[in-house]
């Protein structure tokens, strides 16, 4: 079945005249995580669900914000006149009818009344990410942590249809917490700031990648090959690195506690102000040209020298 703008209605929905897709728009508003598409195109490729039905129907969002945004936000864009800020809150049903009663009756009984929206998000009603995209997408008020999901949504959607090669993608500062993108090809991308708290990207190659920052607290790495890629003060906190390739990879103050190193392999990795496990029951690998903190005593810690 075709729609009026010639697209097929089993294909992903799309809002604004730039063709964004739905699931892209609501990440960056905030409104869903990046798992949470994930798992909604996995599951729209076997049904004849909508996105936005798929994510309702999780509870995730309300279908009156899917309709918002594939209904009117278009329009709402090009319109010269805007309206105040709680009109789109409303309209796109992200705030009742109570909660905005109870935000106005707060802010007449302050002596300096804050701003709507920020009592909106002081009292939990909507988060600040959210506030921000309304501000910048409506009134062109722009904040710096309003974040582009535009490319990470197209390595969701491409990985969904098997495609496993994204080397050199530009992916810093994206927030792909609890995403499972296994056996992927990352090399020489740049992932910096980049929050993979509790991802998966078991066997994955992210040679000569950028991951200065990254937030990799519990992520799955089983397999991966960080060889010569950029660790700079990454939280690896966690994590699960069994037989993780650390070749000449720059680990500087990177967090390391916690984390499961079973057959890792540091050779001529710089691990100066790592903060690494303070005990290891499995054999951890570096040889001659790794480089430690002068007080790490590697040998005495029970790691094994490849060169010796």
């Amino acid at each position: 079945m075709q729609n009026s703008s010639g697209s097929s209605d089993s294909d992903e929905l799309f809002v604004s005249k730039a063709n964004r897709p739905l699931g892209e728009v609501l990440i960056e508003a905030g409104l869903i995580t990046a798992s949470q598409i994930e798992l909604a195109l996995q599951l729209q490729s076997t049904s004849d669900l909508r996105i936005g039905e798929i994510l309702a129907s999780h509870n995730w969002i309300e279908q009156q914000t899917a309709d918002f945004f594939v209904e009117k936000w278009e329009n709402l864009l090009k319109q010269e006149k805007k309206q105040p800020l709680v009109y789109y809150f409303r309209t796109a049903g992200l705030l009742s009818e109570q909660q905005i009663a109870s935000l106005i009756r707060e802010q007449q009984q302050q002596a300096k009344p804050k701003r709507f929206h920020r009592l909106a998000v002081e009292r939990g009603y909507l988060k600040q990410i959210t506030v921000d995209f309304f501000l910048a997408n409506i009134f062109k008020i722009y904040n710096t942590n309003v974040f582009s999901f535009a490319k990470p949504y197209e390595i969701l959607s491409r990985y969904n249809r098997g495609e496993t090669n994204f080397r050199r993608t530009e992916l810093s500062k994206a927030p792909l917490m609890g995403v499972s993108l296994k056996g992927i090809q990352l090399d020489g991308s740049n992932l910096r700031e980049a929050n993979l708290n509790s991802s998966n990207l078991s066997e994955s190659s992210l040679i000569q990648t950028d991951l200065a920052l990254v937030d990799l607290v519990k992520a799955v790495l089983t397999g991966v090959n960080f060889e010569r890629a950029n660790l700079y003060q990454a939280n690896l906190r966690e994590a699960h690195l069994k037989e993780a390739n650390f070749t000449k990879a720059n680990l500087q103050g990177a967090d390391l506690r916690e984390a499961h190193l079973f057959n890792a392999v540091f050779a001529g990795a710089d691990l100066r102000e790592a903060k690494l496990p303070e005990e290891y029951h499995y054999e951890v690998y570096y040889d001659s040209q790794t480089t430690f903190d002068e007080q790490f005593e590697p040998q005495k810690a029970g790691w094994k020298q490849l060169d010796s």
